[in-house]
């Protein structure tokens, strides 16, 4: 069975680090890591925004994902989370998907920054098609790797958003500097993408992996 791999990203409150919830959360994380079938999990705060914070779970199975899900340790997590999260600007709110990538995220999440992009399509969108769009990027980065790329993972997200089937990308870069440089320089290459879409959320994190 495929590997599912879960994103969750949250605004915080200025004062959240310091805060009861966070010292709660902080207590029960050697449970939420405990959890049957967890293969890894990782964090960070998102560069562009580092009020923020992302969690990244990979999970053995999409069963063990749904399992996870239904615990009563993620219940009493999700609650203290709603604690932290900054409500202040209704444009700004926490996302979470899920994915079954075409490797495995820990080939990524080595680098010292990952891209995340979320692209957003409409829900009967020919997948075959844009699956091969996508190809033919991914087949020039293997061909013409750009200075500075470690590697890549991309898959369809378990859940739609607002109506939009979502596609996970994500890339290892040794920096935000030679990400930018590197994307510059296949620009060219996303046009066909534009044909099925033009609706991106892009941003870039630093992970470090959770431990026991």
């Amino acid at each position: 069975m495929s590997q599912i791999t879960e994103v969750a990203w949250l605004p915080l409150k200025p004062d959240s680090k310091d805060s009861d919830a966070a010292a709660a959360l902080k207590k029960i994380g050697p449970d939420l890591r405990a959890q049957p079938g967890l293969d890894g999990s990782w964090h960070g705060a998102t560069i562009e925004r580092p009020q923020s914070a992302e969690f990244v779970s990979v999970w053995a199975s999409e069963e063990a994902y749904k399992q996870a899900q239904g615990s009563s340790i993620r219940a009493e997590a999700g609650k203290l989370m709603q604690e932290l999260i900054d409500t202040s600007d209704p444009a700004v709110k926490p996302y979470h998907n899920a994915f079954t990538l075409h490797k495995p995220f820990d080939t990524v999440v080595v680098a010292p920054v990952v891209q995340v992009t979320s692209i957003f399509l409409p829900a009967g969108v020919d997948r075959a098609a844009f699956e091969a769009a996508w190809e033919a990027i991914v087949s020039h980065l293997r061909q013409n790797p750009p200075d500075g790329f470690v590697a890549g993972a991309h898959g369809w997200g378990l859940e739609e958003v607002n109506g939009a089937k979502v596609f996970g990308a994500f890339s290892g870069w040794e920096s935000v500097e030679k990400n930018a440089a590197g994307q510059a320089g296949i620009a060219d290459k996303f046009g066909e993408i534009l044909k099925f879409t033009n609706v991106f959320e892009v941003h870039h994190t630093s992970f470090k992996e959770s431990r026991q």
